[in-house]
């Protein structure tokens, strides 16, 4: 009886490699093997998240629950990301956020 061999050897062909950017090619593999390139190559990218929404004045149709949290499906990449602490481990402001250290305030105006 013949044996089914189910290894693959992916190829990456690089094209183009800069200190924060690379370009490749994936090939001769399947999706799962390219969606775990994919998933930890998003995660190893420092990104703050929005957490707390404070609006003033809603005009919109928009209700404020739906606005904040599409503000908080938004990821940020900062080159602070990686000093900042989570607001719940800062000593410093009691956990309200309200600290250099732990939080980072942003002004829409629409």
């Amino acid at each position: 009886m013949d044996s089914v061999s189910y290894q693959c050897f992916p190829r990456i062909k690089i094209s183009e490699v800069k200190p924060d950017f690379m370009k490749f090619e994936l090939r001769d593999t399947d999706f799962s093997i390219a969606n775990t390139l994919r998933r930890k190559m998003i995660i190893e990218v420092p990104t703050i998240a929005v957490d707390l929404v404070e609006i003033k004045v809603n005009s919109s149709v928009l209700n404020d629950e739906f606005i904040s949290y599409r503000l908080g499906l938004i990821t940020l990449t900062s080159d602070h990301a990686m000093s900042m602490r989570f607001s719940r481990d800062c000593g410093t402001c009691d956990g309200d956020g309200q600290y250099e250290y732990c939080s980072v305030e942003f002004y829409l105006s629409v």
